[in-house]
C-alpha cells in the first residue's frame, strides 16, 4: 500500500483546516489494515487504513480510523471504492479538534 501518497493527501485536507502536518514515524501491516503512526502537533495519533470485503466483488469497502496514542477512536471515514473516497468523506476538524484539546 501506498501510505505516502495517503498521507500525502491526509496532510491536504489538514492544511485546508488549518492544521497539520501528519509526520509520519513507522508503519505496519497486518492482515487487511496498515497503520501509519505518527504525529500531529505534539500529539501521538495512529491512522488504520482498514480494507473489507467477502472477496467475490471488484470493489471492497475503505475504512480511515484515527485513534490517539491510547487507542481511542476519534474519528472514521468510509469511502466505497478508494482510501482516497474515505479521506475526503472523513471529518478531519473532529481528530484536530481532539488532538488541540486532548
Amino acid at each position: 500500500m501506498n501510505t505516502s501518497s495517503l498521507t500525502n493527501q491526509i496532510n491536504e485536507a489538514l492544511a485546508a483546516l488549518g492544521g497539520g502536518p501528519f509526520l509520519t514515524t513507522k508503519t505496519t501491516e497486518k492482515d487487511a489494515t496498515t497503520t501509519v503512526t505518527g504525529t500531529l502537533g505534539d500529539s501521538e495519533i495512529h491512522i488504520d487504513f482498514i480494507e473489507e470485503g467477502n472477496g467475490t466483488e471488484a470493489e471492497k469497502d475503505h475504512t480511515v480510523v484515527v485513534r490517539d496514542a491510547l487507542g481511542k477512536q476519534i474519528g472514521e471515514g468510509r469511502g466505497d471504492s478508494t482510501f482516497a473516497d474515505a479521506i475526503s468523506a472523513f471529518g478531519w476538524a473532529g481528530v484536530l479538534d481532539a488532538v488541540k484539546n486532548g
